[in-house]
């Protein structure tokens, strides 16, 4: 009851401020406007703003703004979030999402110096109070006499004044700059008057050797100056903190010209050439990082060499207040300094050796140098140096990081940064359908040598890194993408400065970082892989997809392609000049495989060139017009992602062969001749008995043929598509199976180019099968009209008309008065050939072209290797039963 008033209460004010009305002004429009405006009040079903969606977004804008190397700003916002916590409002997520929907292109509009204009102005104090101020205030601004000096002698009166100091009255007057100058600093404040001469003079005396001219001997040779080793020592430090010395130049080339005292020259000698070569790679550093460096990968490694040169200095800081402030004894050697420092310079030695090597190669790739500090960590696990081991392994994780940056953003997001071109994936620069998105919208950056421009540790992970991107890239499209929780912005790899404590210093660096690496890179990969894997299967139905095309270009299902064939073939034996008609051809493949769920998607149609074939000549050979015959199963793009074009191309290939062995075997089973009990006679002939066994050849080649290809190639082939598409890890798997399927499946259907001449000699052999139907009909022709002939010069019964051998077609009811009225003569062959000269030409043909198929099967079978090579031999001993029985 109580929430209902105060929301009647505040609605009746929001009307009052909005419609400028009220219950005195305009009672009734006052209670229509707050009565309607509570009703919706009460009623709304907008549900409350998601906090956590809110806090998801801000924490992905900090992170977007460290990885385009705005860190400023990302600290910023990450403070004003943590402000922002401690103060409780249940409508700060909604104040944040308004802000959040009027956001426009921050990432790249954002300013840090845009915030300074937020910060509230100070309060202006107004001037400062003065002197002359408080005099006007207080009114003796004009009294002269209150500055006069009072004289205090006994022979004065209480009142009295001094009037000889009437004249120095005027100077005396302090104005307000005298009063201010008087707590003013002047440079000569801070001079330093030494009282004490005599060290002051002894700190000179000890300084002379710097500007001391060399003493000559008595030949005239110069000599060396003779310095003391406390003084060697100080310009020793001084050069390794990069200070200017009097020993040392800024490359670290000592002076030869002093001497060091009670020590000989070659050991003094070799002390000074070892503190410069330390020198001169130390200010190999200091120069590298005073450059300027424009690229955020060589930012980072600026920066941490800056990091490591300032824990040197504060190393030798350290080693200076020894000899400054001492609190125990120590010994001035220059030898001690020398093992002292020596375990901080040899690492940055080894770094000062990477920037040499970088600064002489000619490659540019900005990520060279982490190839570098790769191979030196490598070599120093490898010569057993612990310290320089850390020291570089640690530094590459450093930098390594940043550049993963980039890796993370491709993999978590499939997004690439605008102008990067640090990374080793680009983006295409036109749009591509989606179909190919996967192929051709992101590809691999590689140098013009050939090489992946990718560093040498990454290059067996680029494909994977590839993979995943791209499945996330899928999945977008697929509006399938679900974005995991964003992590805190803590860096990609967990791997602190202690990591060898882990791993130990005597596994290689190459499997600490491929452990590493995989460990984080897996968790990435399986996600994106799987979750698209399981959406190709159960959303995009590439099971029954897969099942479909069997079916339509593999011929699985024996029925539905004998209907769908047997219709081709039928208007083609008819010699119909519109047989390539591609919507008759359509709906036939319809009614054919009308049981397939997605069946309208088929579409049948001839090339231009299969068009210009004579269709009497695509009736004699099975290389006219049926190669010509295109079969198209139109397929969802993101099927066509794992069935490539060249996969679709050699389906299309199987498909013509098995229609050209479809075509010979409906020639021999389509004409049948009437049984001798109908002919009237049961005396067979020698060119019919040699008929029937070439007939019988035939049917066996081509059985023979058909069986293999169903149970020894299309059938095991299919079977192990489908365990490996189950099993393949990701897309890229998947389409790598189907494709190796494809290959497998042309090659051992003898179509590979390899095997060219034997499949043109199987073309031969369908041929030949054609030939001898033509040449059976054509004799049974002559028969008809010789008995025609005879019955018209004999004198016997009518009914004898019925004693010719008839060659009709395997269905009686069939219609013959489309072939009675055409020219047969045209598609017949061998007319001026007697039918046993043709049937033994046949005869050699066929014996020929088997023996060659089956000895070129064995010869390239034992020349090859793999599966396909002994499908082939199993072939070739099917095939020699025929020589065989023929011998």
């Amino acid at each position: 009851m109580a929430h209902a008033t105060t929301l009647s209460a505040l609605t009746g004010e929001l009307v009052e401020v909005i419609a400028s009305t009220s219950s005195q002004s305009d009672a009734v429009r006052f209670n229509v406007l707050r009565e309607s405006s509570l009703r919706r009040l009460r009623h709304h079903n907008l549900l409350r703003t998601n906090q956590f969606e809110v806090e998801e977004k801000l924490n992905g804008f900090e992170e977007h703004f460290r990885v385009v190397n705005k860190d400023r700003l990302a600290n910023a916002l990450r403070e004003r979030l943590d402000a922002l916590t401690q103060i409780p409002n249940k409508w700060t997520p909604d104040i944040l999402h308004l802000l959040l929907q009027l956001e426009d292109q921050s990432i790249k509009k954002s300013n840090i110096i845009d915030l300074e204009s937020l910060r509230q102005p100070a309060e202006n104090p107004g001037p400062p109070l003065t002197w002359d101020d408080i005099a006007k205030q207080e009114g003796w601004d004009k009294d002269d006499d209150i500055w006069r000096i009072a004289s205090f002698e006994g022979d004065s009166s209480e009142d009295g004044y001094d009037e000889d100091a009437d004249g120095s009255s005027e100077a005396d007057l302090t104005s307000v700059s005298t009063v201010e100058a008087r707590y003013r600093k002047s440079p000569a404040d801070f001079l330093v008057d030494s009282q004490d001469e005599t060290r002051l003079d002894q700190v000179r005396e000890t300084q002379l050797w710097r500007n001391a001219t060399p003493p000559k001997d008595t030949a005239g040779k110069l000599l060396k100056i003779t310095i003391s080793e406390f003084h060697a020592v100080r310009e020793v430090l001084f050069m390794l903190n990069g200070l200017k010395n009097t020993l040392f130049d800024s490359q670290g080339v000592p002076s030869l010209q002093y001497q060091l005292k009670n020590t000989s020259w070659a050991v003094y000698k070799a002390l000074l050439g070892s503190f410069g070569e330390a020198g001169r790679q130390l200010s190999i550093l200091r120069r590298f990082s005073k450059q300027s460096q424009h690229v955020p990968l060589l930012q980072v490694f600026q920066e941490s060499i800056e990091e490591r040169l300032r824990l040197f200095d504060t190393e030798i800081a350290n080693f200076q207040a020894r000899y400054i402030d001492i609190q125990q004894d120590v010994v001035v050697s220059m030898a001690r300094v020398l093992d002292d420092v020596k375990p901080h310079l040899q690492p940055l030695i080894c770094l000062s050796d990477i920037i040499q090597r970088l600064q002489q190669t000619k490659i540019l790739r900005p990520f060279h140098y982490l190839e570098l500090l790769f191979e030196a960590a490598e070599v120093a696990q490898l010569e057993g140096i612990d310290a320089v081991y850390d020291f570089i392994a640690t530094l590459f994780f450093e930098c390594f990081r940043v550049y993963l940056r980039l890796v993370r953003l491709w993999m978590e997001a499939g997004e690439l940064i605008d102008g990067d071109k640090t990374f080793f994936i680009r983006s295409s620069s036109s749009q591509v359908p989606k179909s190919q998105v996967w192929t051709d919208q992101f590809t691999l950056r590689k140098t013009s040598d050939g090489v992946l421009y990718v560093p040498r540790f990454l290059r067996p992970a680029a494909s994977k890194i590839m993979t995943t991107g791209k499945s996330v890239v899928v999945l977008k499209l697929l509006r399938k993408y679900q974005p995991t929780k964003t992590q805190p912005p803590e860096e990609p790899l967990d791997i602190g400065k202690g990591f060898l404590s882990k791993y130990g210093y005597f596994a290689p660096f190459s499997e600490v970082f491929n452990e590493i690496f995989d460990t984080w890179m897996e968790s990435k990969h399986h996600a994106a892989s799987e979750t698209l894997r399981r959406t190709l299967f159960e959303s995009c139905s590439l099971q029954s997809v897969l099942d479909a095309l069997q079916q339509v270009y593999l011929m699985s299902d024996g029925s539905r392609s004998d209907m769908f064939t047997g219709a081709i073939f039928n208007n083609i034996d008819l010699l119909d000049a519109n047989w390539h008609d591609r919507f008759n051809l359509t709906a036939i493949a319809h009614e054919a495989f009308s049981g397939l769920s997605n069946a309208y998607q088929i579409a049948v149609s001839v090339s231009p060139d299969g068009m210009k074939d004579e269709v009497k000549d695509i009736r004699r050979s099975v290389r006219q017009g049926l190669p010509s015959l295109r079969i198209i199963y139109r397929l969802s793009w993101p099927i066509r992602i794992i069935l490539s074009d060249e996969s679709l191309v050699q389906y299309q290939t199987a498909f013509t062969f098995l229609l050209q062995l479809r075509r010979a075997s409906h020639v021999l089973h389509k004409y049948r001749l009437v049984s001798d009990r109908v002919a009237g006679t049961a005396n067979i002939s020698s060119d019919q008995a040699t008929y029937y066994g070439l007939r019988s050849k035939f049917l066996w080649f081509c059985n023979s043929l058909h069986s293999y290809l169903s149970t020894l190639v299309l059938g095991p082939l299919v079977s192990q598509l489908h365990a490996s598409l189950q099993q393949a890890e990701d897309v890229a798997a998947m389409i790598a199976s189907h494709s190796t399927f494809a290959k497998q499946m042309i090659d051992e259907m003898c179509l590979g180019s390899k095997l060219d001449p034997i499949r043109q000699c199987i073309l031969d052999i369908f041929d030949l099968a054609t030939r001898l139907q033509d040449a059976r009909q054509l004799e049974s022709e002559r028969e008809q009209e010789e008995f025609q002939e005879l019955s018209r010069l004999s004198v016997l019964s009518p009914s004898t008309k019925h004693s010719s051998r008839r060659y009709i077609k395997s269905g009686e009811e069939e219609d013959e008065s489309f072939l009675s009225e055409q020219d047969k003569s045209s598609m017949l062959q061998d007319r001026e050939k007697t039918f046993a000269e043709v049937l033994i030409e046949i005869r050699t043909d066929f014996d020929r072209h088997l023996k060659f198929i089956s000895s070129g099967l064995r010869g390239v079978s034992r020349a090859s290797g793999g599966t396909a090579a002994g499908k082939w031999d199993t072939l070739a001993e099917m095939l020699e039963v025929g020589i065989q029985e023929r011998r």
